[in-house]
């Protein structure tokens, strides 16, 4: 299942290799980093840190935070099936998804619809709220990460991420169209 939406690089644009920063990419937008990306001894735990986004990442007015999150899952599990669990800690402020205790809610959501585990919902003193937990690779995470993320996929293939402004002007367009029949 390769991604219509979102590229994952390492450095440089090389694959990506466990260990390095993720890179993500919509098209040719450079979209952010996950930095640290943790392997243990084993290289069969993954932590991923904390996402970076650009300017394109954090001015798109749709919340890109699940999407993002489930592509680096299945990236992970796709091109390295020797990872068994995925850890993660989330308190980056999301932008349009309201107060802390909002974020969390929606992060929590977004974990426990690919069935993450041990999820944790932790205050902190900057006022934002960190989500944590786990995701194991089984067959039924797998399943219903999947799921997931065709679901968030199907939201950002009609208008790319970063290119809210053409779905704008295209509807803007429509109006100038229709308003004159509709006045006629």
């Amino acid at each position: 299942m390769d991604s219509q939406v979102i590229q994952i690089a390492g450095p440089g644009g090389a694959p990506y290799q466990l260990g390095q920063p993720m890179l993500m990419f919509t098209g040719g937008l450079f979209l952010g980093r996950v930095d640290p990306v943790h392997l243990d001894e084993r290289g069969t735990e993954v932590h991923l840190g904390n996402f970076t986004p650009t300017s394109v990442a954090h001015d798109e007015p749709r919340n890109v935070g699940a999407l993002l999150f489930y592509e680096a899952c299945a990236h992970i599990a796709r091109h390295h099936p020797q990872v068994l669990l995925i850890s993660f800690a989330s308190s980056r402020p999301m932008p349009g998804i309201g107060d802390p205790a909002h974020q969390a809610a929606a992060r929590v959501a977004a974990l426990e619809r690919i069935g993450a585990s041990d999820i944790q919902v932790t205050p902190v003193q900057s006022g934002l709220i960190t989500v944590s937990g786990t995701w194991a690779y089984n067959e039924r995470n797998l399943r219903d990460l999947h799921v997931a993320l065709e679901e968030q996929r199907a939201i950002f293939r009609s208008v790319p991420i970063g290119r809210g402004d053409r779905w704008t002007g295209w509807l803007e367009r429509l109006r100038r169209v229709l308003l004159p029949v509709a006045r006629g």
